[in-house]
């Protein structure tokens, strides 16, 4: 091995060193930064022969691809100044048992593969947390490395990075979320993509983590094995060169003390094999390197355990719903399912009310979104767990008004909704099924609440065959404008025309609850659901408005006008004969405004409502 160190001694011989050193070096270890052929993997074996090596090498996927691919572990310069180390004390050796392994007690998930990208920091980031989470809670998980790769703030990338542990306690993405990531909430791709936060829930977090032993000092094995044992999975750096990844079985024993490079998790250890003992090492190369995808690598060997880092995952309660979203009154059957013993359970639903029980049924009786948590006492130890804006409870509708008009003339059907939380996008489906020929003309959206929505189109449209469209309404494609606020009004104007020969007395349903794949639905920041319709309809008359007011149409205005609105406008009734009538205070549009106008001339000695146009 090359004494660097000797170079300091004489200034003027060190650059003749250095460069018949890189010769040396280059012509012995074989294509450390290339892909491996079935040429340098004979040279290897040759290598391995006189080299006493204890250890197969063969082809996989790792040999087909350069090292600055596999590997991307950069140590930061001022990295300790802050660093918290842990120097894991035992009170003796003896305690530590000479064998152990976490894959023995199903304390490990699949082996993943990080392909080309140079991401192996967060791939052993991620790799601790899955085993701990598999040990703690019993529960095997997928987290997302892209999301480490893509949405960390400190340059870390396809090209290198460091521990990343801190992402999954409280550093935050872009979106100021932090806190583990699902991996189908963004799948590994193996590339530095853009991080397009938020990404769904973020349900698991570490309570801690440091660096296992003491400032300045590589830990020794006896404080890596009780960090193992303490703490489960423990992330280590290493240095790799091409022997290293050609591995296939055995002990790999091709060790040098150069500067680390690749980052993996260590697993457990055995002291009777290799010369003092071997650690198990998980790596992040598929299951075709190595032992299906992990090593046995002497204590020591190549610089393994360099900064080795430990975290603190105490466990996790899992909250899950037979529902999540849903009309009001909701029925929603809780569940909650742990690795560990528990004594008590505290659930809070979000709206005041408590249950006391695992897995309790709740009915939510008011609309909202809703936070819901649960906390657990149990062996010394208190957890809590909140899902936010899980419960999505609504009482929203859409329904359409009743246009009348002369043969030959256009009308106008309003379609009204309610929605009880912000709403994103609007799919409204209509149909008109009719025998005298009624004609679609257009839609709008001028003097609606949702006159602002970005997106104004056809999703479907099939005006003459089927006499059926769709209209999707979209707030904002890129949430440069505001959600529709919850409310009650006018969000689409559909115009029609009545043809020259109608009969009088005709009528068109305009039916809104739906057809093949085309269905009603509001979409949320917190929820997707379908939605409760109620049809208007375009009837042929000679004309139909004889007194504003006369919400019922019998030719008289009283209180079972009134009745008629608020069944209308809140209870899904059935749709106001007269749109005109309908529109007591003349303002072109049939709103609560105009219940009002009502209310306060029948009872309150207001103005009569205006004449008819």
């Amino acid at each position: 091995m090359l004494d660097y160190h000797s170079f300091s001694s004489n200034r003027m011989l060190r650059p003749c060193l250095i460069v018949a050193a890189l010769a040396v070096f280059f012509m012995t270890a074989g294509p450390v930064f290339g892909q491996l052929t079935q040429q340098d993997i004979e040279e290897l074996r040759e290598r391995g022969k006189r080299n006493g090596w204890t250890f197969e090498v063969g082809e996989s996927e790792a040999t087909q691809r350069p090292m600055s691919e596999l590997c991307g572990m950069k140590e930061p310069p001022d990295w300790r100044e802050n660093a918290h180390f842990e120097p894991f004390l035992a009170t003796s050796s003896m305690s530590l048992p000479s064998y152990f392994d976490w894959r023995d007690s199903a304390g490990v998930t699949p082996i993943r593969n990080q392909g080309g990208c140079g991401s192996c920091w967060a791939f052993a980031t991620v790799g601790a947390l899955e085993c701990n989470i598999k040990i703690v809670d019993g529960v095997e998980e997928d987290l997302s490395e892209q999301w480490l790769v893509s949405c960390n703030h400190d340059g870390y990338d396809c090209g290198g990075g460091w521990w990343a542990h801190h992402y999954h306690m409280n550093d935050t993405d872009p979106c100021g979320d932090s806190g583990a990531v699902y991996e189908s909430e963004f799948p590994y791709q193996a590339a530095d993509l853009p991080c397009n936060c938020p990404y769904g829930e973020h349900e698991y977090f570490i309570d801690d983590w440091g660096f296992v032993g003491q400032e300045w000092q590589i830990p020794s094995i006896d404080q890596m094995k009780q960090a193992i044992l303490t703490y489960g999975p423990i992330s280590v750096a290493v240095y790799v060169n091409d022997a290293f990844q050609s591995y296939r079985s055995g002990v790999f024993n091709d060790c040098e003390d150069l500067s680390i490079n690749h980052a993996v998790v260590l697993v457990g250890w055995d002291d009777n094999q290799g010369t003092d003992g071997v650690w198990f090492l998980r790596n992040s190369w598929g299951t075709t390197w190595g032992e299906g995808g992990y090593m046995k690598i002497e204590y020591g060997c190549s610089r393994i355990g360099y900064n080795a880092s430990y975290i603190d995952y105490r466990g996790r309660i899992r909250i899950s719903a037979d529902t999540t979203c849903g009309p009001m009154p909701l029925d929603v059957q809780f569940s909650a399912v742990t690795g560990f013993p528990v004594d008590t359970w505290t659930w809070d639903f979000g709206d005041g009310d408590s249950a006391f029980v695992q897995n309790p049924p709740h009915t939510y009786d008011e609309t909202g979104i809703y936070d819901v948590t649960i906390q657990t006492e149990g062996g010394g130890e208190i957890r809590t767990n909140t899902r936010y804006d899980y419960i999505v409870v609504h009482a929203d509708t859409i329904h359409g008004s009743t246009a009348m008009g002369n043969p030959d003339t256009q009308v106008e059907v309003t379609l009204t909704a309610n929605n009880t939380i912000p709403i994103h996008y609007l799919k409204i489906p209509v149909e008109y099924p009719n025998g005298f020929n009624l004609d679609f003309d257009s839609f709008s959206t001028v003097g609606c609440r949702t006159s602002y929505f970005e997106t104004q189109e056809y999703l479907h449209y099939d005006p003459v065959w089927g006499q059926r469209i769709t209209v999707k309404l979209i707030s904002s494609e890129i949430g440069t404008s505001p959600d529709l606020s919850p409310g009650q009004g006018a969000v689409l104007k559909l115009h029609f025309t009545i043809p020259a020969g109608a009969a009088i007395g005709e009528t068109a349903p305009i039916i809104l609850d739906g057809y093949n794949d085309y269905l009603p639905e509001y979409q949320a920041p917190v929820a997707i659901y379908a939605i409760e319709s109620n049809p208007g309809q375009v009837v042929v008359s000679g004309g139909c408005c004889a007194h504003r007011g006369d919400i019922n149409h019998d030719d008289q205005i009283d209180m079972l006008d009134i009745l008629y609105f608020v069944e209308w406008m809140w209870q899904g009734g059935t749709g106001i004969p007269c749109e005109e009538e309908g529109d007591v205070n003349n303002d072109d549009q049939t709103d609560s405004l105009d219940l009002t106008f009502l209310v306060d001339f029948f009872w309150m000695g207001g103005d009569s409502p205006p004449a008819c146009d």
